[in-house]
């Protein structure tokens, strides 16, 4: 039988214009719509911290380099701790449900 994995709850989603929400596929009512858009016509569809232009790619590449979380937001204002949080542990839930039991 399949496990269910609780995701993390996002709450304060910042409002944005509806044409920034339109050809979106992460929209109202999706998991994670607040944390994660995704839009063909933004960066070519790479997926960013909802409401910036910043590519989830930019967190690992400064986790990987040995920057904190803290430096990564000060480097990218737009993105909230709650975001890069929630991106994380996203990461976490999905490469442990991949593991053999």
């Amino acid at each position: 039988m399949p496990t269910t994995i609780a995701r993390p709850k996002f709450e304060n989603v910042k409002p944005v214009a509806p044409e920034l929400l339109a050809g979106d596929l992460i929209q109202p009512g999706h998991p994670l719509f607040g944390i994660v858009w995704i839009n063909p016509e933004r960066l070519g569809g790479t997926p960013c911290f909802y409401a910036t232009r910043v590519p989830l790619k930019n967190l690992f590449d400064y986790v990987q380099g040995s920057s904190t979380v803290a430096e990564f937001l000060e480097g990218f204002p737009g993105v909230t701790e709650e975001q890069a949080m929630a991106v994380l542990e996203l990461a976490r839930i999905g490469l442990l449900a991949e593991l053999p039991r």
